[in-house]
């Protein structure tokens, strides 16, 4: 990744926690401790952040009630090839005529130039893939009703009635922030609300997750890991994490392989 980007990242990250630590931005990003604390030392003296003891913090922490969370644009640009290869698998799943839902985040966003050709009815919370299907695509659109977060591109109402009880889905796609033994994870209680949502009206939950979600976690659980069908991952994901979802009874698709 260049070094513009991981600058890029970092303040985007630093931005959306009190401390984002060093260990934390190896992980991320996938580079060395040393470029990581270099990349850091250099937006410090640049006046972009504060260098705090093991990692950084943001100069001007935001004061708006946006989401908790990553900003889409950041989003996309990590692990963007594994997330191309979850996309293209999930999208084989697609049959024509199916009426499906697809969550926010960039993975999900990808799978979508993959079903423009199909005539699918789609149900979205994601402004940016509703925006893209009925410019490019041939599926008829619904989207719940609420506001537009313009960083992480979702519509989300904090009513109990957004118009999503009303959709029937045979499949719905989503992403997450976390997953581990606990159950799948988000950063922010209206995006977990408004999942939960969506995941009532469908027949079969997949989730959609690159290997390095495995390793992050937050505070909030949208739902356990036995409540999945299907878990859609990179050909970098760990023993572990596959014994974890096997246990779980989840069927598991790694993008590139053969399904297990």
């Amino acid at each position: 990744m260049h070094e513009r980007e991981r600058h890029r990242i970092i303040l985007a990250e630093a931005a959306a926690k009190p401390v984002v630590t060093i260990s934390y931005l190896v992980e991320l990003l996938d580079a060395s401790e040393a470029t990581i604390r270099r990349d850091v030392n250099f937006l410090h003296s640049e006046d972009k952040l504060r260098r705090v003891r093991g990692g950084a913090e943001s100069l001007h922490p935001p004061t708006s009630t946006g989401l908790a969370g990553r900003p889409f644009a950041i989003s996309q640009s990590i692990n963007a090839k594994a997330k191309k290869s979850i996309a293209l698998a999930a999208a084989a799943l697609c049959k024509e005529g199916e009426s499906i839902i697809i969550g926010g985040g960039s993975t999900a966003f990808m799978m979508a130039e993959h079903i423009k050709h199909l005539q699918l009815d789609v149900m979205t919370n994601s402004f940016m893939i509703a925006d893209f299907l009925l410019k490019e695509g041939k599926c008829s659109v619904t989207v719940p009703s609420g506001k537009i977060y313009r960083e992480q591109n979702l519509i989300l109402s904090p009513y109990p009635e957004d118009g999503t009880s009303r959709f029937y889905a045979s499949k719905m796609f989503f992403g997450a922030q976390g997953l581990g033994n606990l159950g799948v994870m988000e950063t922010d209680p209206q995006i977990v609300q408004g999942t939960t949502r969506l995941l009532r009206q469908t027949e079969q939950r997949i989730l959609l997750v690159d290997s390095s979600k495995f390793t992050l976690s937050s505070s909030m659980i949208i739902c356990s890991l036995n409540e999945l069908d299907t878990v859609i991952t990179d050909q970098s994901v760990s023993n572990k994490s596959i014994k974890m979802i096997e246990a779980s009874g989840c069927r598991l698709i790694i993008a590139g392989e053969s399904s297990t």
